[in-house]
């Protein structure tokens, strides 16, 4: 293990940040009363990790001097940041219980937490983080605070926080291992209909044969079989697109190798043309489902931020997932146990009565005949018009702009 401390000043503060050799390597610090900064390289990652260790004082304006020194920071030390500790301020009224809202203080920790473009994960386990040594005041005043990079890369991650003993301070647990809550749900994109081999592999759902007297199993069977076909078809589609758009790559970085030695032909011209072509409408049709995805007003009005989008999509992510629940007072974070107890709660909310449902079937209904059914697809005839156009009547003029005059003097010529 390889440390960076900060001494206590009399009975406050005190630092201490640790890591092991072998998974972190230090390449700077930045150490002050109020803070540690460690940025070094995490063993497997390429980009810097910057992780900052804070215990912020307890006057508001020595608070506001700590966050511009650390947004200072955050604009000249490039990486994906890590802000965790003590901040002795909280975002939100809800963040305390039986205590006084400094509503200036909250205003200035957010615009900071804004400016600097850091995100926090949900934290499960516990509402508050510190409690009083009298047990009446508490308040969520410890937190952990990432950039977009950190949310992008591990969007996925889980903040826990553990139990108190003796301290009156909550410890806080950042995991980038997340749950696997199983298979995402289903959702067909709408570029997937431009692509080949979309409506075969619907035509082959609806070729299924399904033998039952009721209607409506009948159309739950035939969507169930196109699901699984469109699955098939994606999962082929998705691996040969993935093939096409390695070799287009690797082909155009060869031929922009080649034009920095000599002039390209015609030929190799066209041909990095139209690799260049490919790569450009995959990425088309990437952005197409990413913009379905986002159900943001402004992307459709054609900003592509992608960056800010990528950001909002991941906040949703943090924002509804479900790190663990307490069942029968004990924190549980496993995924099967989550997933049944939420179909247990869901199953109870929504249950009915009625044991058996009623069934669409086509007993004891009215039908048409098969003359009285191809009637309907019968064209007008000439004399239906007109005497459905005489039975407005001379005062009414249906239709737009003089639609009905027209159509009334083209049948008076003929």
């Amino acid at each position: 293990m390889e440390y960076v401390k900060v001494n206590a000043n009399g009975r406050s503060g005190g630092l201490i940040s640790m890591w092991s050799t072998g998974a972190f390597k230090k390449d700077m610090e930045v150490t002050n009363q109020n803070f540690i900064l460690v940025k070094g390289k995490v063993t497997g990652e390429e980009d810097d990790m910057v992780v900052v260790n804070v215990y912020a004082p307890t006057i508001q304006s020595n608070r506001r001097q700590l966050w511009d020194e650390l947004l200072e920071l955050k604009q000249s030390i490039h990486g994906r940041w890590i802000l965790l500790g003590d901040f002795n301020e909280v975002r939100y009224p809800e963040d305390r219980f039986n205590s006084q809202f400094d509503a200036g203080g909250a205003l200035c920790f957010n615009n900071f937490i804004m400016n600097a473009g850091l995100q926090e994960y949900n934290m499960g386990g516990k509402r508050f983080t510190y409690m009083s040594g009298d047990g009446r005041n508490l308040s969520k005043i410890d937190r952990v605070l990432v950039c977009g990079e950190f949310v992008m890369r591990w969007p996925d991650a889980t903040l826990l926080a553990l139990n108190r003993d003796v301290p009156d301070h909550c410890p806080l647990v950042l995991t980038t291992i997340g749950n696997n809550f199983g298979p995402t749900p289903f959702r067909i994109f709408h570029s997937w209909m431009e692509a080949s081999g979309f409506d075969e592999a619907i035509k082959k759902g609806l070729n299924v044969v399904v033998e039952s007297n009721f209607k409506d199993e009948c159309m739950a069977s035939k969507l169930k079989a196109i699901k699984e076909e469109l699955k098939k078809w994606r999962i082929s589609e998705k691996a040969k697109e993935e093939e096409q758009l390695a070799i287009a790559n690797e082909n155009i970085q060869k031929l922009e190798s080649v034009a920095e030695t000599r002039p390209l032909t015609d030929q190799e011209i066209g041909t990095w043309q139209g690799y260049k072509k490919m790569v450009k409408d995959w990425q088309i049709a990437k952005t197409k489902d990413l913009m379905q995805q986002s159900r943001i007003k402004w992307i459709a009005l054609g900003d592509e931020n992608s960056t800010f989008f990528h950001a909002v999509v991941n906040s949703h992510k943090i924002r509804n997932k479900v790190n663990g629940l307490w069942i029968d007072g004990v924190w549980v974070t496993e995924a099967n146990v989550i997933k049944e107890r939420f179909m247990v709660a869901f199953k109870e909310k929504f249950k009915e009565p009625v044991h058996t449902r009623p069934r669409i079937g086509m007993e004891g209904f009215k039908r048409l005949s098969d003359n009285e059914s191809s009637e309907l697809i019968v064209q007008f005839k000439e004399e239906e018009v007109r005497k459905a156009i005489w039975e407005c009547g001379g005062d009414k003029a249906p239709g737009p702009d003089g639609v009905t005059f027209s159509v009334i003097k083209n049948i008076g010529k003929s």
